[in-house]
This record gives structure tokens, sequence and C-alpha cells, in this order.
């Protein structure tokens, strides 16, 4: 499993159509290859691993520890109770910082030389995406001396909550030098989608999210007012039907490893489909199930979430809203208006009815937390989710003799091999810092 991903992903960095292996090629053994290369480049590949990180092997191992898909076949039929292995997380963990965090921050240093305010914005956005990321889904993980190899062949540890106060700090630099630039027109194309998202409004929403991860909920909804407020500043991947530029799920599901992930038995499938009752009645998840579906099988045809030139959302005005709605309920604020907001968006993108709430009190922040879970299938983010509400609203536990979800990914093997100042072992069911 971990080399699947090394054969999935690549999109268009420049019009050339130079391929994204071209830019990765070594990288892992030695990121700082790049260094006389521009960081108008450089930054694409950052972006590239940004896309990978999200929509490929870690979403996929996240919707299965949530109970958004199965595993039912060779290795993942493994994953789906819970048996995984270090050598499982050596891609995401190489990739995340070899050809992601180190370009950009590489990016970073390129645009401050030349006075670029805002690819030095974007780089630290970037970087600061990559690495609360990285503490999200880890733990304690490197950033004070990650991304520079020949000074720091073993990087030290930094805490979790250091590291994603690290990240925030990048994202508010970010977000004052971008400006007013939008994605598509500033360092985004081609691996963006083209619409009108703008590096600052993406940057408070990254910062909301990482808010909540931490358990910030003042800050969380702060920010989340100030990020995506309208799904035509998503921050999309972009792809088509040419070799190269295909979605990753669709590449995974229809042309690498089909009939490994699957909805049956699935904890969403069950929801999306009627068999278990939603918190807040929604007669409309009947479209909804048909685009996500083709009967049990995640839906990869034309029109569906996972084909082949759907695009996959980084970070979205729903899941904005309900970051807004749970972190207002949480500090007693406004929960239901932007709780409703969202409904009122999936009725129009589904066409089926998705009636607003009228609740109150826990009632409703679980009613949050479900669309969340619901509307985030394939996405990272519902397994921090998870894990930070202690499963409130009871994700089925499929390890066996497990009492709990899996709560971190595991340190990957090459860390355990390589890395002198590699901390030790840590269960997958030690909760994370901010998770205890």
């Amino acid at each position: 499993m971990k080399n699947i991903t090394k054969t999935l992903f690549f999109l268009l960095i420049t019009l050339s159509f130079v391929a994204c292996s071209d830019f990765t090629d070594g990288i892992n053994e030695d990121p700082n290859t790049f260094t006389s290369a521009p960081g108008s480049m450089l930054i694409g590949q950052a972006n590239m691993e940004v896309v990978k990180l999200f929509s490929s092997q870690a979403g996929r191992t996240s919707s299965i520890f949530t109970d958004q898909l199965s595993g039912i076949d060779r290795q993942y039929s493994s994953l789906n109770i819970y048996v995984t292995t270090a050598g499982d997380y050596d891609d995401d963990w190489q990739d995340l910082y070899a050809s992601g965090f180190a370009q950009a921050k590489l990016a970073e240093a390129d645009a401050i030389k030349d006075g670029n305010k805002v690819l030095e914005g974007v780089a630290q956005i970037v970087q600061g995406m990559l690495v609360a990321e990285a503490a999200s889904l880890w733990g304690d993980v490197p950033f004070v001396e990650a991304g520079d190899y020949v000074k720091f062949q073993n990087p030290k540890y930094d805490g979790q909550k250091s590291v994603l106060d690290a990240a925030q700090s990048l994202f508010s630099k970010g977000i004052t030098n971008v400006g007013a630039a939008t994605v598509s027109a500033s360092f985004g194309a081609p691996v963006y989608k083209t619409n009108s998202a703008t590096w600052a409004k993406v940057g408070n929403s990254l910062k909301a999210r990482y808010y909540l991860v931490a358990k910030d909920y003042p800050n969380a909804l702060t920010y989340a007012k100030l990020g995506i407020s309208n799904r035509n500043e998503d921050l999309l991947s972009n792809h088509t039907s040419t070799v190269g530029q295909k979605n990753m799920y669709f590449q995974f599901l229809a042309e690498l490893r089909s009939g490994m992930l699957s909805g049956i038995d699935s904890n969403l499938f069950k929801l999306v489909t009627g068999v278990k009752p939603r918190l807040l009645a929604t007669p409309g998840d009947i479209q909804r199930a048909a685009f996500y579906f083709t009967g049990t099988n995640p839906r990869t045809s034309s029109g569906g979430i996972f084909a082949v030139d759907a695009s996959f959302p980084i970070i979205s005005f729903v899941e904005t809203k309900l970051i807004e709605a749970e972190a207002a309920h949480r500090t007693s604020g406004d929960a239901l208006t932007p709780f409703n907001a969202v409904r009122t968006e999936l009725a129009s993108v589904y066409g089926g009815s998705f009636p607003a709430s009228t609740d109150s009190g826990n009632t409703l922040l679980l009613q949050i937390l479900e669309e969340k879970y619901i509307s985030l299938l394939g996405q990272t983010q519902v397994f921090h989710d998870v894990r930070r509400t202690n499963n409130a609203i009871g994700v089925p536990i499929k390890g066996v003799g497990a009492t709990k979800i899996p709560q971190r990914f595991l340190y990957p093997q090459t860390e355990i091999n390589s890395n002198k100042n590699f901390p030790g072992l840590v269960d997958l069911y030690t909760a994370t810092p901010v998770n205890n």
C-alpha cells in the first residue's frame, strides 16, 4: 500500500506540460536539489503535494478509520480493522516534508530575495497548511529543523501544540503578504481550479480549521467568519480526463486498485441511504447518495464525486461554515445561522430537500458534527473531528478488540530507521496531545 501513491498523481506545472515526476524525482533524498529553481516553480511543486496529501492515501486511510468507507480487499481489508504498520505512512510523510514543505520553504526564501511579497505569502500559507496537517495527523512532528536536509539531516521533533501555533503564525504572515491576490492568478494555476478563491480567504479558513483542531473555539469562530464566504471561493484541485491530470481518487478506485474501497456496511453509506436515520431528517440525501455512490461503490462515473475530472476540496465554504457553526455553539453564539446556510447550500447543490434545523443545545451540536461527517467524504478533517470530539457522533469501532478508533497515524518506518532524533514509537490508540 505504501507505494501506491507514488504512481497516482501528476499535474501540469508549466505551459509546456512538464509532468510532476520531473519535479519530484530524487527530492526525498535531498529536498535542496531545487535550490537553483525559481520560487514560482518551487511553489507549484508544493501545491501539488498539498493536493496529493489531502486527496490520496491520507484521505483514504482517514475515511476507513472513520467508517465513511470500508476497506474490503487486500491491504485495505486489514486497514478496515485497524491493522496497519509504520511502513504504510512512509510516502505521506516523505512527500509532505521533502516534496511539499521543503519546497514551499525554499520558495519563500526565493521570494524574500526577490522582494515578491505575494509569492512569499503563498509559500507561507502552503507551509502552514502542510505542517499543521502533519501535526494534526501524527502529533509531535519536526518543524523548526524541518525542510533543510543539508543543515538538519536528523530534524528534532517539536510539540504538537507548538507546531500548530507556528502554523498559525505562518498563516497570519501569509495573509498579510498576499493582499487581495487570487489563487488562480497568483501561483495557484494549474494545480487549483480557476474560480474566485483568494489566498487571504483561504488562509483565514485554514486558520479556523486548525484552531478547531487545537480546540481554540473562539479563534476558530473569528477566522471562520473571515474565511471562504461562498462556494466559488473554495480551494479545489484541478482535474481533467487527460493522462497526468486525473482525479486521484478516480485513479485509485477505477484504474489501480478497483474493489479495495466500498460503501458497503459503512456508517456514512447507511446514513445517506436511509438505512440509519439522520439526526436531522434529510430527504435530499437520496440525491446526495447518488452523487457519492453507484450501488455500494464510490461513484467514479461522470458527474460523480470521484469522477475522472472531479475537483477535490482542499478547504471549502461548507467546511468553513460548519466550523463557524460548531465554534459558535461552543462559545454560546449563533450556531443555527451558519449551519442552516450550509443546509441551504446543499439543497442547491444536490437539488433535494435539506430542511433547516430549529434545534439547540447538544442536539444541534451533534447535527452540525454529523453534517460535516457526511459532507466531507474522503477528507482527513473528519478524522480530526471524530478524535477531537471523543467520537461524539458514535462512529462504529471496527477493530477487533478495539475500544476506540485509531487516534493518530503511526510514525513512518523511514523515520524510525533513519532519524537519530526519532522520539520513539507511539501506539495507534494513544491520543495526540491536543486530544488528551
